[in-house]
């Protein structure tokens, strides 16, 4: 039965791998035949134009759908319309014609002219089209900065705990269970990889709040890495110089008053981008910000 279900399952995944190859290569079909729309448009407008216009210069009308090419579907289309447009302007219009050879050197000054132009065109709207996408991420991570910041500064009382007033266990408990589940939610969110805060118990232990899977469990070396940031308030874990053989990269929640607690996160801390350091940075202010409020910390 088991060798019947692992044979199923095989099965599966080569339908998916089939499935996945099938639709690129359609995607792929599709977009090369939209590309043969355009130039074949292209070449029935200069048909119409070659009656007002110069042959010579109707080879910049295949600029349009190697721009169109650019924008809407890609650099390697936008290639293939300006090349294959030049094919057609050189079968068609350039003497001697019907074939691929060109005689005047004004011809070839065009040719060289249309070229350079589209390669410019293909390279500035590619320049445009990772600005745009950068611009995208910027917004998306202010809006996710903001979101952060209200739900976090939601949590935070009304008015100061006084710190000679211990707050009862349940609240407490409360709090810090809100608090991790929502400072994991948006680490999760910066890095989509398994992850857990702790908060310093009282009598200065580390416990942990919050996890991704509630049957998580981390080995003697993270717990030595979680304590050793506890303690000193500085990175360690994964990619940093300290218990650099623990599998979490752990970051502080510290106050000017103290160290509240560690987020800790499945990942090397070389791998993150600058971006995302900066968001978990933010995460663990936030949350340092609002367990402060509450502790008296």
């Amino acid at each position: 039965m088991m060798q019947k279900n692992d044979h199923g399952q095989d099965l599966k995944s080569f339908l998916n791998r089939r499935g996945g190859v099938r639709n690129q290569g359609l995607e792929k079909l599709s977009r090369f035949l939209i590309v043969l729309a355009m130039l074949a448009l292209t070449t029935v407008l200069n048909a119409f134009l070659a009656q007002f216009i110069h042959p010579s210069s109707l080879v910049f009308v295949y600029l349009v759908p190697a721009i169109a090419s650019a924008i809407y579907l890609g650099n390697w289309e936008a290639v293939l319309s300006f090349t294959l447009g030049f094919l057609i302007f050189n079968f068609f219009y350039v003497e001697p014609y019907y074939s691929l050879h060109i005689s005047k050197p004004q011809d070839v000054y065009n040719v060289f002219v249309y070229f350079t132009i589209a390669a410019l065109i293909t390279y500035l709207i590619n320049l445009i089209r990772r600005q745009n996408s950068f611009l995208r991420d910027r917004l998306d991570r202010v809006s996710l900065v903001e979101n952060m910041s209200r739900d976090f500064l939601s949590m935070i009382p009304v008015e100061n705990v006084p710190s000679d007033q211990k707050l009862p266990d349940s609240l407490r408990n409360k709090v810090l269970s809100q608090l991790g589940n929502l400072a994991l939610r948006y680490a999760t969110m910066v890095i989509n990889v398994p992850a857990l805060v702790f908060f310093r118990e009282e009598d200065g232990s580390l416990g942990a709040w919050a996890k991704s899977s509630v049957d998580m469990e981390i080995t003697e070396t993270e717990k030595t890495a979680a304590n050793w940031t506890l303690n000193n308030g500085e990175v360690s874990g994964a990619g940093t110089h300290t218990h650099s053989d623990a599998s979490f990269y752990f970051i502080p929640m510290k106050s000017l008053e103290g160290i509240i607690g560690v987020l800790g996160i499945l990942c090397d801390s070389k791998d993150l981008f600058p971006e995302q350091h900066r968001l978990l940075g933010t995460i663990t202010n936030l949350t340092t910000i609002v367990a402060a409020r509450w502790t008296g910390v």
